[in-house]
């Protein structure tokens, strides 16, 4: 960026490109708010619009294309009507790919290929619930891909689409172990999911935007006084609002409780999740992949194992001066066929289930959209980590933890339901 390196806000980036906007476009800054229209309101004709990107580029250090190549990208620039507020978030989004270079009076020169778009889309900042439609939760993303694409509209989570379909899970081959088995057939309404896991942004954009008491923070994310992890936590409270850290603000939210999985997956999908972290224990939906949908999801992210981020740590090594090795959550590791990323390596997830050894010989396990509901006192969670060996990340490896507990190598991602 422009001023600095700090990660923004998305409100820092809309503040500031208010004013960039009215030193443009020569209006009082009173004049100019982010939920302001381009055309309607500000009278902004195609010229203005192009002086407008490239100075928003010049202050933010990014690259705004003609033509946006990702998916959310030609979202938001075809949202009509077009708001500072969406050129706001396509600035927040893009943070680091670096402004363009230019020769003589704004051209690009011949030959200067542009950094490419980033692919990052979890939002921070706070959410604002003024008129908003829980009907509306999901954007149909404009896409070529397989599987239908969505945006959330409350953290800016891609989801696919995943059919419903019948199939096998669990493991019975040489060295699967006894609570893979048996292998038995399934079958799963459709459900969408995200792409990524939740990023340290947009779980921070959660924190700002519910109504949490101190006790309710301490049972989802407080460490204790003597827990020698405080180092790795990767955001922080500053006066009143929560932040990333320097250098974590894309990587995969770890260190939070099932709670605060649970909590999240429910106000991603608007549901109200004020003081309902104790309820969460017992009732309720929660919005945590079940166990059968995450191993069918997962299919195929373990086939290459030259794309898995596993095994990363040495013994002995620590991390307080550097962080904790973790890769943004738009990397293209352990890549399943339906398109997801991270679905085998980089972190743990929590599951929706109570971790049962036997579930998977039980007849629960057979009947539609099975779900382990007795409670046993932990929690399933799936898919490897950069901690530990590859082989556990293969997508029939089941094991549980205490939902308590935080883990430098667990976090989650969550699914929802298919828009009608």
């Amino acid at each position: 960026m422009n001023a600095s390196s700090q990660w923004l806000d998305l409100d820092q980036v809309e503040a500031r490109l208010c004013i960039v906007t009215a030193q443009q476009l020569g209006m009082g800054l009173d004049e100019v708010q982010p939920e302001s229209r381009m055309i309607e309101d500000l009278n902004c004709d195609s010229l203005e619009m192009i002086e407008l990107i490239m100075e928003t580029e010049d202050e933010f250090g990014i690259t705004i294309p003609e033509t946006p190549k990702t998916p959310v990208g030609k979202l938001i620039f075809t949202r009509q009507p077009f708001r500072i507020r969406d050129l706001a978030e396509f600035a927040f989004l893009n943070q680091g790919t670096g402004a363009p270079v230019r020769a003589g009076w704004r051209k690009k020169p011949i030959g200067i290929v542009p950094p490419p778009e980033s692919g990052f889309t979890q939002l921070g900042g706070r959410f604002d619930t003024t008129d908003f439609d829980t009907s509306c939760l999901h954007e149909k993303l404009d896409d070529a891909s397989e599987f239908p694409m969505f945006r959330r509209v409350i953290d800016g989570m891609v989801c696919i689409q995943i059919p419903g379909d019948t199939f096998t899970l669990g493991n019975d081959a040489a060295g699967a172990h006894d609570d893979e088995r048996p292998c038995h057939r399934a079958t799963l309404s459709p459900f969408l999911i995200d792409i990524e896991p939740v990023s340290v942004t947009a779980f921070c954009r959660f924190l700002n935007s519910v109504d949490m008491q101190e006790h309710d923070i301490a049972m989802m994310i407080a460490l204790s006084p003597n827990d020698d992890r405080e180092t790795d936590l990767q955001f922080q409270r500053c006066e009143q609002n929560w932040k990333p850290r320097p250098g974590t603000a894309m990587q995969p939210v770890v260190l939070i409780s099932w709670y605060a999985a649970d909590a999240y997956s429910r106000w991603a999908n608007g549901t109200d999740c004020k003081n309902r972290n104790g309820a969460a224990k017992n009732h309720g939906r929660s919005y945590l992949p079940t166990e059968a949908q995450w191993e069918y999801a997962a299919a195929g992210s373990f086939d290459d194992q030259e794309h898995l981020y596993a095994g990363i740590h040495q013994r002995g090594k620590t991390y307080e001066s550097d962080g904790l090795p973790i890769p943004v959550v738009h990397q293209e590791y352990g890549r399943s066929r339906f398109g997801l990323r991270h679905m085998s390596g980089t972190v743990w997830h929590w599951c929706r289930d109570w971790f049962s050894p036997d579930f998977y010989s039980s007849g629960a396990a057979t009947q539609l959209d099975p779900v382990a509901e007795v409670e046993t006192g932990t929690r399933s969670e799936r898919g490897g980590s950069w901690v530990g060996p590859i082989e556990l990340c293969r997508p029939s490896y089941r094991r549980g933890r205490n939902p308590d507990a935080r883990g430098r190598c667990l976090g989650f991602r969550c699914v929802g339901d298919v828009p009608t």
